[in-house]
């Protein structure tokens, strides 16, 4: 199984902001296959937008620099600040970071954290519709390899 331009067009439009285009693309989404792959989309996406954010010149942000960015996300985001646990949160991106451990967030709420982290990390990175092209391309690329 290999990522579809479908998961891909799917996770464009939610992270470009178009939100009716998003959620009737995700109900497109509707075998379990599809799914899977999606969520292994979204999580390679994830990665790579941590490690476009806090790592830089092979440096590692410490936890301090990750507890400020998610108050920073909550701050600005008030509607969705209730939906994103900070402790979740940091605990998610210090994981992704070799960090940390997620071991007690089960899967559900694990893609939830990861999707809302998503579109802050692509909404601070403020890319141009080239550069989220190519974000996501590499990210399709990571999920193939996954998937592979």
């Amino acid at each position: 199984m290999a990522i579809t331009d479908d998961q891909v067009a799917t996770l464009r439009a939610q992270l470009a902001g178009h939100h009716e285009e998003h959620v009737r693309r995700l109900d497109g989404l509707d075998t379990e296959e599809a799914k899977s792959g999606y969520t292994t989309l979204v999580t390679a996406a994830f990665f790579e937008a941590v490690d476009r954010k806090f790592i830089v010149n092979d440096k590692v942000a410490e936890a301090a620099d990750v507890i400020d960015f998610v108050a920073y996300q909550r701050e600005i985001h008030p509607d969705s600040a209730d939906q994103l646990d900070p402790h979740a949160a940091e605990m998610v991106i210090l994981d992704a970071l070799g960090k940390g451990s997620i071991d007690n967030i089960d899967s559900e709420r694990l893609f939830g954290t990861q999707i809302l982290l998503l579109a802050a990390l692509v909404g601070d990175a403020r890319f141009s519709d080239d550069d989220l092209d190519a974000f996501l391309a590499k990210a399709r690329t990571e999920a193939d390899k996954h998937l592979g």
